[in-house]
């Protein structure tokens, strides 16, 4: 599976979104059955998307379904479990019992259907101070979990708290995600959106920030937001160049049997070259 830049949200009931959605640039797809589909519209936008993920092959789709312990996830899952479908994004994602409960189902569904592809995925969507403080239990609670993401509107709601332009509020939460992620052996996060879709200068800062910290992607909520997500989490000539530089260098070094060597005035020492091998590892995973 490809490394997803840009995670792009669309209301799963509103066909023009859809169909810009599934045709445009993002690497990835997110139908809302959740938050923004009327209770009375919840099947008719299940029919819908069955008929997009039984078409032909599009970006890498998932589904926001319903709450895990709501009315709407079993019919969600029934409808929805088809060939097309990589992951279900489970809202308000606060514990292990609901990783493994929706796990349970998706198995007994993959069985029934006899599913050929790979496993459908589980992407939780860290919402809550809860999900924050139970993430290293709940991003080991199934083999499915391979990421997870956060939505900075529903947490800032349930902490209080008031996110300001340079997001510093939000440090806590991201840190915390970056290492469960890393400390469960996962894929890097995907940070939340950035709700002012207009502000180009600030999205770019917010990512660019996103990327230094540890994370991997972006949810975007607009599809003008998915080039910068794709070109910021893009690796870059230029990284790519200097990495080979640092893994050449360090080659040599070991031969020589010497550790740690002076590479343009900067230490290069086995981490620094295993990041780098990384880094290339990932652009190669890109393209």
């Amino acid at each position: 599976m490809l490394p997803i830049r840009s995670l792009l949200m669309c209301t799963a009931n509103v066909e023009r979104q859809v169909r810009s959605a599934v045709s445009g640039k993002a690497d990835a797809v997110v139908f809302d059955l959740e938050t923004t589909v009327l209770d009375s519209e919840k099947s008719a936008a299940r029919a819908g998307i069955a008929r997009v993920l039984a078409g032909p092959s599009k970006p890498q789709m998932f589904v926001r379904i319903n709450e895990v312990d709501g009315p709407h996830v079993f019919d969600d899952l029934v409808d929805l479990v088809l060939p097309g479908l990589v992951g279900v994004m489970i809202p308000r994602a606060e514990d292990a019992r609901q990783m493994q409960i929706v796990d349970w189902a998706l198995t007994r569904l993959e069985e029934k259907y006899g599913r050929s592809s790979a496993p459908v995925e589980i992407l939780p969507l860290v919402e809550t101070a809860k999900a924050v403080e139970s993430l290293n239990s709940m991003l080991s609670a199934s083999p499915r979990i391979r990421r997870a993401t956060f939505g900075v509107a529903d947490y800032s709601l349930d902490t209080g708290i008031r996110v300001s332009s340079d997001e510093r509020e939000l440090a806590y939460v991201r840190s915390r995600m970056v290492h469960a992620s890393r400390a469960c052996g996962l894929e890097p996060p995907i940070d939340t959106v950035w709700l002012d879709f207009t502000d180009a200068d600030g999205m770019r800062v917010s990512m660019e920030r996103s990327k230094r910290e540890g994370f991997f992607g972006r949810l975007c909520i607009h599809p003008r937001q998915v080039e910068l997500a794709n070109e910021v989490f893009t690796v870059s000539e230029e990284e790519l160049a200097a990495a080979h530089r640092i893994v050449a260098a360090f080659a040599t070094a070991k031969i020589n049997k010497v550790a740690a060597i002076n590479l343009d005035g900067r230490l290069v020492d086995a981490p620094i070259a295993s990041n780098a091998e990384r880094l290339i590892a990932r652009a190669r995973r890109s393209t």
